[in-house]
């Protein structure tokens, strides 16, 4: 095995990690959110505070830091259109995850947990999911250009 070879495996294995994460996380708030269980609810928002920063954010930075050595370590160049794009996605979908939609998770669980379930509180998990799905559809889009690699 080439040390290319390890960082690829590294790398596949922090996609999966953090896209299957990702779509198992949109499974389970769909079902808090059929269930109609405000508690339910709020322990989801609560949970998904605390599983992007212990298991989404490792695996990002796995996905970048392996990414990187495939590009020292391979034949790819920094300008490559598949390398600026991965970069470029990784920064979008990172910064959209864990600078906004954990936080405010996080801070929804929360509010729910000490101040009850709200319409308010409950349109606010929706539009934070549905953020999160569309951040997933860019890490499928990702995963995409990364198999294409448009431009070489």
């Amino acid at each position: 095995m080439t040390w290319y070879e390890l960082w690829l495996f590294v790398h596949i294995s922090g996609v999966a990690v953090w896209i299957g994460g990702g779509v198992v996380a949109q499974v389970f708030g769909a079902l808090a959110k059929a269930s109609g269980d405000p508690a339910r609810s709020a322990a989801y928002g609560k949970d998904m505070g605390s599983v992007g920063p212990w298991v989404f954010m490792p695996a990002s930075l796995v996905v970048l830091v392996s990414g990187i050595l495939l590009v020292v370590k391979g034949n790819w160049d920094w300008s490559e259109t598949f390398v600026v794009l991965g970069l470029v996605g990784w920064a979008v979908v990172s910064f959209t995850f864990f600078g906004y939609i954990t936080r405010a998770m996080d801070r929804v669980g929360m509010r729910m947990a000490t101040e009850g379930p709200s319409p308010e509180l409950g349109a606010e998990v929706g539009r934070l999911v549905l953020l999160a799905r569309i951040m997933i559809l860019v890490l499928f889009a990702l995963v995409f250009v990364m198999v294409v690699k448009p431009g070489t």
